[in-house]
């Protein structure tokens, strides 16, 4: 099925591939070649991408609608950061700054948007970590 992965900057994927992966108000979902037409929310969380051939790819979305046609299925996020471009230690130090900024927050406002960086870092965290379980290299087992 054909997939596009738009945000305001541009597009982030657009290709062939045999499901996709994401997160709705409802639980995660996943779509396949022929589903149904569908018009979703689409919640901060990972997009992964599976491509025909077997290649995955993952993506830290941050909020969006999801549209499924015959045509095929495009999801319209706020932002949207390729797996390649989160670095683990970058990110664990600004979600610990964005957790010392919730416990300053002098009011409801600054709590607000240091738990929304906190929910942020933590999208990012994790789809950090899913790329570093989904791609390590096969361990080679020793000739006997």
């Amino acid at each position: 099925m054909q997939f596009e992965l738009l945000t305001l900057t541009g597009t982030k994927f657009t290709g062939e591939v045999s499901e996709v992966i994401l997160t709705t108000p409802n639980g995660q979902i996943g779509i396949l070649p022929h589903h149904e037409p569908l018009t979703a929310v689409v919640k901060a969380g990972s997009v992964v991408v599976r491509e025909k051939g077997g290649k995955q790819t993952i993506f830290a979305a941050f909020g969006g609608l999801l549209e499924v046609t015959e045509a095929g299925t495009r999801v319209l996020a706020d932002e949207a950061e390729h797996e390649d471009s989160l670095i683990q230690a970058e990110i664990q130090v600004a979600l610990a700054e964005a957790e010392e900024l919730k416990t300053k927050a002098g009011d409801k406002h600054e709590l607000a948007r240091a738990q929304a960086l906190v929910d942020r870092q933590t999208v990012r965290l994790g789809v950090a970590q899913m790329r570093r379980r989904t791609h390590r290299p096969e361990r080679q087992t020793p000739p006997e």
